[in-house]
């Protein structure tokens, strides 16, 4: 398994990880570890989301193909009332 060496961490944020390390139950390499992995995850997430928003942006170009806008399409749904 690969290592990693982090050097110079400003003391401010050392005492900050130890902190959170503590409360969590959790040795400093575990809890940098847990915060790779977190962070990690939001980004696999955040990657399908916006994949499924480019998605839905072809979907409803080729269902409305007249629309040119978001704009266009809220005012045709208000006057469709």
């Amino acid at each position: 398994m690969p290592s990693l060496t982090v050097r110079n961490i400003p003391k401010k944020e050392y005492a900050a990880l130890r902190k959170d390390a503590e409360r969590s139950g959790r040795s400093l390499n575990s809890e940098l570890l847990a915060i790779i992995h977190e962070r990690s995850e939001t980004h696999r997430r955040r990657r399908a989301a916006m994949r499924r928003i480019d998605e839905l942006r072809e979907e409803i170009a080729r269902r409305f193909p007249n629309q040119t806008s978001s704009v266009d399409l809220i005012r045709e749904d208000r006057d469709s009332r």
